[in-house]
């Protein structure tokens, strides 16, 4: 398994390729398709294309990945409304006009890759976990010391607290990788992330 990060555009946006036995997947390509097909040689396959949420930032080269590729492209149907053609351009979202395929919560195999999906609304209604392995894709729901922003079109602080309390009932030896910024931990976050550390739990 090898795992490629390439931050991306002005706000740093980490756009996943995530290779295991020649099969890959694009975890939330943010822009220059381009540039993210030339990491994936030609011996290698392209399952699919998934997305954490629906913002602009993570979403902006999927019309050209999906042209090159004709993959499938998954995210949580709670975002659809927020990347609908028919609704233009919402609040930090942009259309997207390739087929989507809804990304359920649980375990689900796409491709090579056995994963499981966990729904945590908060920065955004759809916004999901990706997780293969011991590796985890949080988008922009849990970051290296902090969390997404519940301020943007679908967001909501009630939900975002939910989330964050099935995340601390994760594995402290879940790798973290976030949206932006450093892969972290579990662990780590449940010690150093204050928004983790200081969470109370409702008994």
């Amino acid at each position: 398994m090898k795992i490629e990060t390439l931050p991306i555009g002005l706000y740093g946006e980490n756009s996943y390729i995530l290779h295991d036995n020649d099969h890959v997947l694009f975890i939330d390509p943010g822009r220059f398709a381009e540039e993210l097909s030339r990491h994936v040689s030609s011996a290698e396959t392209v399952d699919a294309i998934l997305l954490t949420h629906g913002h602009e930032d993570h979403t902006q080269a999927v019309d050209d990945l999906y042209e090159m590729y004709h993959c499938p492209v998954y995210m949580h149907e709670g975002d659809y409304e927020m990347v609908d053609p028919k609704m233009g351009k919402t609040n930090f979202a942009v259309p997207l006009y390739c087929p989507l395929t809804p990304l359920p919560e649980g375990e689900i195999t796409i491709g090579a890759f056995p994963l499981t999906i966990y729904h945590t609304p908060g920065h955004s209604k759809g916004s999901v976990l990706i997780r293969y392995r011991n590796r985890l894709f949080t988008g922009d729901t849990l970051f290296a010391g902090s969390i997404g922003r519940t301020d943007l079109f679908g967001g909501d602080d009630y939900e975002m607290r939910e989330s964050l309390i099935r995340i601390k009932e994760l594995p402290n030896d879940l790798w973290v990788y976030p949206g932006h910024g450093d892969a972290t931990t579990i662990g780590q976050e449940k010690k150093m992330n204050p928004y983790l550390y200081y969470l109370k739990v409702d008994l």
